[in-house]
């Protein structure tokens, strides 16, 4: 095949049960698809997934990049097998992950209500890496309605160390990098303000 990747994407390779799986990285979004073959008798079945939730508005964004890419090796893997090869269209890949994922929830100062959701990305200093984080756990703050932030591994054990810190519920910001005595006023913050008349 003539068709090289864009530079911001990679691609390994494994066998699973009786399919190879080539996963799709990209470097600010994480894994962004995959392509399965699985031979079927004398045809090659080729499936494209998206990864991510449906509903995950990252998802679009996911298959916006991947999909032309996805397609593109489809049709010439179909020209290489030639006619028996079946081409399945791509659908979302279904959030099957069981990694467990460290979180924690941020309560009222007075009524212990939760007020904010924190999912901590361990052994993570890259954005790729707290976007696979909150694909993850999209179901889950989706669900609890809070403002939430994914947090990586702090760059240093220092007093001023920072870290990446990202905003993925209800609206998403950009990445920022903050020491915890910058991050922690928003929650204490978010904390005090909830029953503000007691």
């Amino acid at each position: 095949m003539t068709f090289r990747l864009p530079s911001e994407i990679t691609t390994t390779k494994e066998r699973i049960e009786d399919q190879w799986v080539y996963t799709f990285r990209h470097k600010d979004l994480g894994d962004i698809g995959r392509i399965r073959l699985k031979g079927t008798g004398n045809n090659t079945m080729i499936n494209l997934d998206v990864t991510g939730d449906p509903d995950d508005p990252m998802t679009a964004k996911r298959r916006e990049i991947f999909e032309p890419i996805g397609m593109r090796i489809a049709n010439q893997m179909e020209s290489i097998v030639g006619e028996g090869t079946e081409k399945i269209p791509h659908t979302p890949m279904p959030t099957t992950d069981k990694n467990i994922v460290e979180s924690k929830i941020m309560p009222c100062e007075t009524c212990g209500a939760p007020v904010a959701m924190l999912i901590f990305a361990g052994n993570t200093q890259t954005l790729a890496s707290l976007e696979d984080y909150a694909r993850l756990m999209y179901q889950k703050y989706s669900k609890m309605n809070l403002p939430t932030w994914v947090i990586g591994d702090l760059a240093e054990d220092t007093p001023d160390a920072t870290a990446y810190i990202l905003k993925v519920w209800p609206e998403r910001e950009s990445v920022r990098c903050l020491s915890p005595n910058e991050f922690n006023p928003e929650l204490f913050k978010l904390q005090e303000s909830h029953c503000p008349d007691s």
